[in-house]
């Protein structure tokens, strides 16, 4: 039974789900799901490399008074004020909506689901959850895929052997922790849904997630923001992962070797034919999770006999001898090379207009006084 009519509505991810365009086109409705009777709160704490749209994160966000000392007053501090505006908005509106995917990873370990049961407690509001779950192969590469990416972290250089053996942070038995999450808010309060793109309500992640909050999204939604977050190709990623081992790099070389990998996976030309895992592979992996995601399908998808399509649908395994990783590699030092030729034509262009300045330095100073005359007029 909803309390008092109140529901507030928790996107936990799982991360790599689109979470961002959920809370992009979130935040970009907000007047029209205003007028629906929901609110997607936007607060004004900021938490570092967390966009305010994870506007959920609050329960999950450590807060520091060194690197490595937690700051728990402050998180404390943060909780209640956000709680705060959320009952006030409750006095407005019958439905908030929250977001963030950390939830799904760091939710019972950092303490989420603790302050959201102490909330329950006090009778105000229902708490209904809402994740999506992807196959738990395609999620552990997604994932592995964008911490190469991003680079800069310890885990930024593990190989794909590595990943499947340590599984850092990832959380992949997905009944163990939705009947965590049962036990918190109750079986009938969670909302599972498929990340698959041919299941989604209108074809297109906004549409099925507003469908899981109960709205139409052809009652004047807009999906105006273009969310990009190119995955690399496995040979870029590959190339990315050792590039992430050297052991000058800083931020700014990082980022630039980022942008060369991601736009050439732009062109991903025949990255789909081949998958990090053979046949067999995939069979062991999958053979881990396969009761849980049959219980899945069972008690949260109306009985289903299956939660996902487990059919091998690739010619071969990756192997770092792949041809597309020599076409890759050239290209991307091509780029590189490129670019630094570039930066240096520009540097020399500087320097010889300061080599002429310093040379002629009454007539330098002449065309100052000209253009400041000029200014002035």
């Amino acid at each position: 039974m909803v309390k008092n009519g109140k529901t507030l509505y928790l996107h936990i991810g799982t991360p790599k789900t689109a979470t961002t365009a959920i809370q992009f086109f979130c935040r970009d409705n907000q007047e029209t799901l205003n007028s629906h009777g929901y609110i997607y709160p936007i607060f004004e704490w900021k938490y570092p490399n967390v966009l305010r749209t994870r506007n959920a994160h609050f329960l999950v966000g450590d807060t520091y008074l060194t690197q490595q000392e937690r700051n728990p007053e402050e998180e404390a501090k943060i909780f209640q004020e956000a709680f705060r505006q959320i009952y006030e908005a409750f006095e407005q509106y019958d439905n908030v909506i929250l977001s963030d995917e950390s939830m799904w990873n760091h939710g019972f370990r950092i303490g989420g689901w603790d302050r959201i049961k102490e909330e329950l407690d006090k009778n105000i509001f229902t708490v209904k959850v809402i994740v999506y779950l992807r196959r738990q192969d395609e999620f552990t590469y997604s994932w592995w895929n964008q911490v190469v990416k991003e680079g800069m972290k310890k885990t930024s250089v593990i190989t794909w052997k590595e990943m499947l053996e340590k599984l850092p942070v990832v959380q992949l038995d997905y009944y163990e922790i939705l009947e965590k999450i049962a036990a918190v808010v109750g079986k009938e309060n969670i909302t599972v849904r498929r990340f698959d793109r041919n299941s989604f309500v209108g074809q297109a992640i906004q549409a099925d997630f507003a469908d899981a909050i109960g709205l139409d999204i052809s009652e004047g939604y807009q999906i105006e923001s273009k969310v990009e977050n190119v995955s690399l190709t496995k040979s870029s990623n590959e190339i990315k992962r050792l590039l992430n081992c050297l052991p000058g790099l800083d931020k700014k070389t990082n980022d630039l070797f980022r942008e060369y990998l991601s736009e050439i996976s732009m062109n991903p030309r025949d990255d789909r034919r081949y998958s990090m895992l053979s046949r067999q592979e995939l069979r062991e992996f999958m053979a881990k999770y396969e009761e849980g995601n049959r219980r899945i399908a069972e008690e949260y998808l109306k009985g289903e006999d299956k939660l996902f399509d487990d059919s091998y649908q690739v010619e071969e395994t990756w192997t770092s001898g792949n041809p597309l990783m020599v076409e890759d590699t050239v290209t991307f030092f091509g780029m590189l090379t490129l670019s630094l030729l570039k930066k240096n034509e520009e540097l020399e262009r500087q320097i010889s207009t300061l080599r002429y300045k310093l040379n002629h330095p009454f007539q330098t100073v002449g065309n100052r006084i000209k253009n400041s005359r000029k200014k002035v007029q």
